[in-house]
């Protein structure tokens, strides 16, 4: 479902929202912990080894050619261009110069963020120095983990491993067919990357399990995968996975609610006769099309027919997911509008300037996103295979692949996690750096589902599963805001924080 890949320092995130291939067995849920920090379709990644970036000028590169312009300048100039670099998969952005301190970002394989200033703050423990980062916090720059040179060896050497984060999919995925993975082969001289880049507790990846990777290689007469974690997968052993195009609609006003989404097949459209009897036409919704509604509806013999706004066409009720806000009011008392009513002045607001909010029927398979009290984005998703439940107070919380009713906010956000579900036999389900993953409560996220397109149906373990695209969408319309170049965030006290109301 969905920080950085096999090995991350917190670890992977073990839940039983991985997708819903076998039930993952009663250990699945019990092998969540909400007190730990967790953690498609557009382009693929070119299949050709990018090359590394050029380098960027340092800090002293940049005084050194200033050497003729006043000190004041060239300090100016030196502040705006330093950065601090990543060398591995997770370096923490923390909230006070503190080796223990609150994380509240992360910066990932070929990540970057600008100094505030390039005044060092003493370190403490393994950490020699703290500098301050843009926007907030604090990052330990030990030459290990974190460097300040745009030119050191490791850091340009990962640079084009680093996910296209700028796409629904970072990285290219596949299905494992049963495999091993090598932290080198013959014939291929791979850098010699830092301790901890590669995760040994899985050097062997069960069938059904999926890859991520960034390029493929040529050594040996065999074609190599080289994945997410710097290690390598023959191609052959790799089922690569159809990317689906589906995504949903921005509300506004061309589009707005009720919307009627259509699962599973292609659905007939009617007209009424004369007589005012619905007559199938030879025209069809396509399967995972959607169509506006204009509220009208009619009863004709037993079945319920609703009117579209496409062309004078009728839709039958039970061929359609139907979208529509299932409460009168938002979370903070206000009346839902759902286009073209103007601003409500009665009832009390929220503290976040946006007042966002998400509202999701499990069952139905449908979301809505609402800023305040206007709906701004519509769409289906996958939600537990087994259903949803009120959630109990103590672990499981509920039932394997059951998603959970109740109320949530969005406390951490990672542009991939992956995701681990132990199973029965010990042998662990792995979905490779799940894109937009968005943890609400326990081992539950919001996030990209790249393993299947059937939008609308119960698919999941418990999490809610969204398209690549959407998924994307969600993750930076929704709070707390993850900051220009980093991968990840944590909120705090005083960040503003998406709510979900998940119901039936």
């Amino acid at each position: 479902m969905s920080g950085r890949s096999w090995f991350a320092a917190l670890g992977a995130l073990w839940l039983g929202c991985t997708p819903s291939r076998h039930d993952a067995g009663s250990r699945a849920d019990a092998a969540g912990s909400a007190g730990e920090a967790i953690a498609e379709p557009s382009g693929a990644r070119p299949p050709a080894p990018r090359a590394a970036a050029p380098p960027e000028p340092s800090p002293a590169a940049l005084a050194a050619s200033a050497a003729p312009t006043p000190v004041a300048e060239v300090e100016a100039a030196r502040a705006r261009a330093a950065r601090v670099y990543s060398k591995g998969r997770e370096v923490w952005i923390r909230s006070a110069p503190r080796p223990k301190a609150q994380w509240i970002g992360m910066l990932s394989i070929g990540g970057s963020v600008r100094l505030k200033s390039i005044e060092p703050i003493r370190g403490a423990g393994d950490c020699p120095a703290f500098y301050a980062v843009e926007p907030r916090g604090y990052v330990c720059v030990d030459g290990e983990r974190a460097t300040l040179d745009t030119a050191d060896p490791v850091r340009q050497a990962l640079v084009p491993h680093a996910p296209l984060s700028d796409r629904p999919l970072p990285y290219r995925y596949g299905e494992s067919l049963g495999l091993k993975r090598l932290l080198r082969i013959d014939g291929f001289d791979a850098p010699a990357w830092p301790q901890g880049i590669h995760d040994l507790r899985h050097m062997e990846v069960r069938p059904r399990s999926s890859v991520a990777w960034t390029e493929e290689v040529e050594a040996g007469g065999t074609t190599w995968l080289w994945t997410s974690d710097l290690t390598f997968v023959p191609k052959e052993k790799v089922k690569p996975y159809e990317p689906t195009t589906f995504q949903g609609v921005v509300l506004g006003a061309e589009a707005r609610l009720p919307i009627a989404f259509f699962r599973r097949k292609a659905r007939p459209k009617y007209r009424l006769t004369d007589g005012g009897q619905p007559a199938k036409t030879d025209a069809v919704w396509e399967r995972l099309g959607q169509v506006g509604l204009t509220g009208r509806s009619k009863r004709i013999r037993g079945l319920t027919y609703l009117e579209t706004r496409d062309d004078g066409h009728w839709v039958l009720e039970r061929d359609a997911v139907v979208v529509r806000p299932r409460r009168a009011r938002n979370p903070w008392g206000r009346p839902i509008r759902l286009g073209g009513e103007p601003a409500q002045a009665d009832g009390p607001r929220n503290t976040s300037p946006r007042n966002t909010w998400i509202e999701i029927a499990a069952l139905d398979g449908w979301l809505i996103a609402y800023e305040d009290d206007r709906p701004v984005f519509a769409t289906l998703i996958s939600a537990g295979r087994k259903g949803a439940e009120e959630r109990e107070r103590a672990e499981p919380f509920v039932p394997p692949s059951t998603t959970p009713l109740g109320q949530y906010s969005i406390g951490r956000k990672w542009v991939t996690k992956t995701l681990i579900t132990p199973h029965v036999d010990d042998d662990d389900w792995i979905e490779a750096e799940v894109p937009w993953s968005q943890h609400f409560f326990s081992k539950y996220l919001l996030h990209a589902a790249y393993w299947h397109d059937r939008w609308g149906d119960g698919q999941s373990g418990g999490c809610v599963n969204l398209s690549p695209a959407d998924a994307q969408w969600l993750f930076h319309w929704t709070e707390p805001a993850v900051p220009e170049e980093w991968y990840a965030v944590q909120a705090t006290r005083d960040d503003p924080s998406t709510r979900l109301v998940i119901h039936r």
